[in-house]
């Protein structure tokens, strides 16, 4: 079952926006080994972060394991 999306402000898509990517990147993390600072530094850099926070996009609604996948895809695929 969907939600109003009308209803939702976009300081609410931000908050989840961050939480979402907070949680991929810390999974993603423990995954690698790779520090949470030097990650942020490379999702933030990347055209997966710029979708994230284009709340058109819906991504921010989506969930981390599916920003993962995104962000996967984009590194593997250039």
């Amino acid at each position: 079952m969907g939600f109003d999306e009308e209803a939702v402000t976009d300081e609410q898509r931000e908050a989840c926006a961050v939480v979402v990517m907070r949680t991929m990147l810390e999974d993603w993390c423990d995954d690698t080994g790779i520090p949470f600072d030097d990650a942020l530094d490379a999702f933030a850099s990347s055209r997966t972060y710029e979708l994230l926070f284009d709340f058109s996009s819906r991504q921010w609604a989506e969930g981390p394991d599916n920003l993962r996948f995104v962000w996967e895809q984009e590194k593997k695929n250039g």
